[in-house]
Formats: C-alpha cells, sequence, structure tokens
C-alpha cells in the first residue's frame, strides 16, 4: 500500500510582505523539516519524554526562546534561536541512538485528508494502527483503519451492490451526491420510470401540409408503366 503523508500548508506571507514575517515564516519552514524528519525516525515527541528531566527542560527552555524572538520582531534572535532548536533535535537523535532506543517500524499506510478536515488512515492490521497511533503521536483529527475493519463496513448491502457494479465496470467511481438520497425520484423497476416521456409530441397539431405526395406519387406510377 501506498504511503503519503499530510503535510502542513506552507503560506506564504501576505502582499505587501512584512519583512520579518517572510522571514520568521522561512525560518520556521526549515525547523518544521528537522522536526518532521525526527519525529519519522523516532517517532512524535517520544524521545522528549524517554530523556531525563534537565534534558527535557533544556529543549523546552529553546523552544521559548523561538517564541520570545517571534514576540520581539528581532530577526537576530531569531536566527539563533532557530539554529539553537535544531541542535536540539540533534542532541535529541544522538540520546536516541546512545541509549539503544528502537526506531519507528515502518507501518505501511496510507492518509487522507477529508472534506471535514478529519484525517483518514488505513493500514494493513490492528497491531500497526497501535503502533501508527502509538509512534506518530495521537492527532484528535485522525481515525485510523485497518482492513479487517473495513471489510465491515463494506459488508452493507448497498456497498455489496457498489462491489458488483465496480467488478463489471473498473473504470466507474462513487460521486457525492448533489442532494439527499430521498430527494431523487424513484426509476421504478427499469430505472427509466423517472424519466419524462415524449408521447405528447404527437398529440400536437398538425403541421401544414408542404409537398403534396398524392401527385407525386401518382407521376411515379404513370413513369413506371
Amino acid at each position: 500500500m501506498a504511503t503519503r503523508n499530510i503535510k502542513k500548508k506552507v503560506e506564504q506571507p501576505s502582499i505587501p510582505a512584512d519583512p520579518f514575517e517572510s522571514f520568521m515564516r522561512s525560518k520556521l519552514i526549515e525547523l518544521l523539516n528537522v522536526q518532521q524528519q525526527h519525529d519519522r525516525r523516532w517517532g512524535v515527541e517520544r524521545i522528549i519524554g524517554l530523556v531525563d528531566a534537565e534534558f527535557r527542560q533544556k529543549v523546552w527552555q529553546q523552544k521559548e526562546r523561538i517564541y520570545a524572538a517571534q514576540k520581539a520582531r528581532d530577526e537576530v534572535r531569531l536566527l539563533k534561536a532557530v539554529d539553537g532548536m535544531k541542535k536540539a533535535y540533534a542532541a535529541l537523535d544522538a540520546w536516541a541512538v546512545a541509549n539503544g532506543v528502537s526506531q519507528v517500524p515502518e507501518i505501511k499506510h496510507c492518509q487522507y485528508e477529508m472534506r471535514d478536515g478529519s484525517i483518514m488512515v488505513v493500514v494493513e492490521t490492528y497491531e500497526d494502527a497501535l503502533h501508527f497511533d502509538q509512534f506518530m503521536g495521537h492527532d484528535d483529527r485522525r481515525h485510523i483503519w485497518c482492513m479487517e475493519e473495513l471489510e465491515l463496513v463494506m459488508n452493507a448491502e448497498v456497498v455489496k451492490e457498489t462491489m458488483a457494479l465496480k467488478r463489471l465496470h473498473p473504470q466507474a467511481q462513487m460521486v457525492r451526491l448533489d442532494k439527499p438520497a430521498s430527494q431523487f425520484p424513484e426509476g421504478g423497476a427499469t430505472g427509466l420510470e423517472d424519466m419524462k416521456s415524449n408521447d405528447d409530441v404527437l398529440k400536437g397539431p398538425r403541421m401544414a401540409k408542404v409537398f403534396d405526395t398524392g401527385v407525386d406519387g401518382s407521376r411515379t406510377r404513370q413513369k413506371a408503366l
């Protein structure tokens, strides 16, 4: 199964851009990339929970320096604070390696951000679901499904009918209705009963006579004779 990660949207500063805001966002994106690399390797907030209290406090203090530099709108302080936080992540990595901490196991998964803002994650087994939530950190927007659970959902009769159609027509795609199903007319046994009949066309006024079919027919008969 393919793996696709949901990344935070990179927003461009407002135009015309505020010089400090542009610099700040650029540096924070750099730091976010370092953080995500650390999380993919060790799990979200996992190593910070394993180090001793003094180490943990130093990391938190470094994060506070970033906030203070942002509030003061000081580019020099922000640059130093971000570089210091990068070193903090490097120190956490080194501590994890030195203490033999196991890295996040490879969990094959697929993520999809739904229209309501929630994130659907599909993994292979129930154990994978537990590991994914443990190592990637709990997220209230995320709901994790294993294949066995999806099979239960797909046992619904309406889904079975859809599966049968998709087996016959692999190119078929399920789409969202533009109104509740109850508002659609009943199609009847053939599915065509709700279509408007064109029988009224034959009940309209008689059209004006353009060709004298009787004369033309008599001439044809005379030539034949």
